[in-house]
C-alpha cells in the first residue's frame, strides 16, 4: 500500500522552481531609476502647488528652500514680509514642511537638455522659491525649472516647471526629448 503525501525530492523540486521564478520576477518588481525620479518629481510638484495654495489661503509669503536632497517650506506667520527660515516658520507651514528625495535621486539635469521654456539661469547650491500672498511667484512674474536625476542613470531625468503664474507642471525626459 502506497502512502499519500510528498517526498523530499518533490519538495526540493518545488523549492528550486520557486527560487528560479523569484530570481526572474524580483528585478521586475523593483522600481526603475526613471520611475523613482518621476515619482519624486511628482511629489515635489505637489508640494510646490501646496506651497502656492498655502500662501494664497494664509495671505502670507511662503518660501521653499531646496538643498542637495531635501526641501523645506516656511510660512511668514507674522506677515512681516520677512522669512528668516526658522523652526517656527517651518512649523507654521504645516505637516509637510520638510521632505527628502529617495536614495539615488538628486537635483540635477543628468544627460537631458534644458526644457525649451527654461530661460532662467538656475543657481547652484541652495535654491529658494517664493510664493506671495496672491499665490504667485515672487518676485512677480518669475518662473523656474527644477531638474531631478538619478545617480545611477543620467538618462533618468524629470523636471518640475513653475511658471510665472505659479502653475506647476511635471516633464519627463524620454528617448532624448521632453514629454
Amino acid at each position: 500500500m502506497r502512502r499519500r503525501g510528498t517526498s523530499l525530492v518533490e519538495l526540493l523540486i518545488v523549492m528550486v522552481l520557486i527560487g528560479v521564478m523569484t530570481t526572474i520576477a524580483a528585478p521586475r518588481l523593483l522600481p526603475s531609476a526613471k520611475g523613482t525620479v518621476e515619482q519624486n518629481a511628482r511629489l515635489l510638484a505637489q508640494d510646490m502647488d501646496m506651497a502656492r495654495t498655502r500662501a494664497y489661503s494664509a495671505r502670507a509669503l511662503v518660501r521653499v528652500v531646496l538643498a542637495d536632497t531635501t526641501w523645506q517650506s516656511f510660512l511668514d506667520q507674522n506677515r512681516d514680509s520677512v522669512i528668516a527660515e526658522t523652526v517656527t516658520e517651518r512649523t507654521a507651514f504645516g505637516v509637510m514642511s520638510r521632505r527628502t528625495l529617495e536614495t539615488g535621486v538628486v537635483f540635477g539635469r543628468g544627460s537631458a537638455s534644458r526644457l525649451p521654456l527654461d530661460t532662467a539661469t538656475i543657481p547652484t547650491g541652495t535654491r529658494r522659491i517664493m510664493f506671495g500672498a496672491r499665490g504667485t511667484t515672487e518676485p512677480f512674474g518669475t518662473g523656474t525649472v527644477l531638474y531631478l536625476t538619478h545617480t545611477s542613470d543620467a538618462t533618468a531625468v524629470s523636471a518640475v516647471e513653475i511658471t510665472p503664474a505659479a502653475n506647476v507642471k511635471v516633464w519627463r525626459w524620454v528617448d532624448g526629448a521632453w514629454q
